[in-house]
């Protein structure tokens, strides 16, 4: 499948960009007028918002993450100082605000996850991401990508890879109840579990680690059909231009949203079988 180029029948990528960092700065100043400075040691922006977009795949409004990780000096902070609703719901409303200040007629409101870094640095499995793909909006340096042991972090994407076996048994369930523009919360639950799927692969199949997790999803896309994966790269295609159809359609075109969900499925089901295989090969090398 033919790469799509981010001609006009996109809004102009620059625009966007505007709006992705007018929320990113929305996020820190909300941050840290609602936490003690002295109580926050890192605030970082990673995935796709922080890469070059160079194709209406990389970037899809409202359904792309502005992946923001946030590191408390303890985990006391987090508890003290947005551990109730009241203080959640009071940092949200500043963080809109502030975006609403900045952009008061936005082409899109991009869509930020705050992910609390203490925790994910406590699972054993944490691998941080190359620090080409990290910026430093707030404090010390991002946790350092330790490369001695690639194959290491390939069983660990393997694994994860794996995992998202479970949640494809429950997703009929989940999406039998979600027509019109119900469909989005669905295509939004599903979102997080797709867009690592290719560096995943990728790294699998022989990408080098640094390669695998730093580019952007156009090049990860051109990696796995050099790779053959071409069944695999339409259907991470086709997720992200039916998303953008869904977008471009006030949400209206339910056939794009169910299209992006089922490319979506289709991208975790085949992550799994490569995973399955790749485990399988190394099982036999090991014994």
């Amino acid at each position: 499948m033919k790469l799509p180029c981010w001609d006009s029948s996109y809004p102009d990528r620059r625009v966007l960009k505007a709006e992705v960092e007018s929320m990113v700065q929305a996020i820190v100043e909300a941050l840290l007028q609602e936490v003690p400075e002295s109580e926050i040691a890192g605030i970082y922006l990673k995935g796709s918002a922080k890469k070059e977009w160079d194709s209406p795949l990389d970037y899809v409004p409202e359904l792309s993450d502005v992946d923001v990780h946030v590191l408390f000096r303890d985990e006391s902070v987090l508890s003290a100082r947005v551990g109730t609703v009241e203080q959640a719901l009071r940092l949200q409303g500043a963080m809109e605000a502030k975006y609403r200040c900045r952009q008061p007629d936005p082409v899109h409101v991009p869509r930020p996850q705050i992910i609390v870094l203490n925790r994910l640095m406590a699972d054993e499995d944490f691998v941080p991401s190359p620090p080409e793909t990290i910026e430093v909006l707030h404090g010390k340096p991002y946790p350092k990508l330790d490369l001695s042991n690639p194959d290491r972090i390939r069983s660990i994407d393997c694994k994860r890879l794996l995992e998202e076996e479970q949640h494809i048994a429950a997703w009929p369930l989940r999406i039998i109840d979600k027509p019109c523009r119900y469909l989005w919360e669905g295509l939004r639950g599903l979102v997080w579990q797709v867009s690592p799927i290719g560096p995943r692969v990728a790294h699998l199949l022989g990408a080098i680690t640094e390669e695998a997790w730093s580019g952007n999803r156009t090049h990860i896309i051109r990696r796995l059909q050099a790779l053959g994966e071409n069944e695999l790269a339409d259907d991470y295609v086709r997720f992200y231009l039916a998303g953008w159809g869904y977008f471009l359609s006030g949400y209206a075109d339910t056939e794009a949203g169910r299209l992006a969900f089922l490319s979506g499925v289709n991208v975790i089901r085949r992550g799994v079988q490569i995973a399955r295989s790749w485990q399988a090969e190394h099982s036999t090398e090991k014994g």
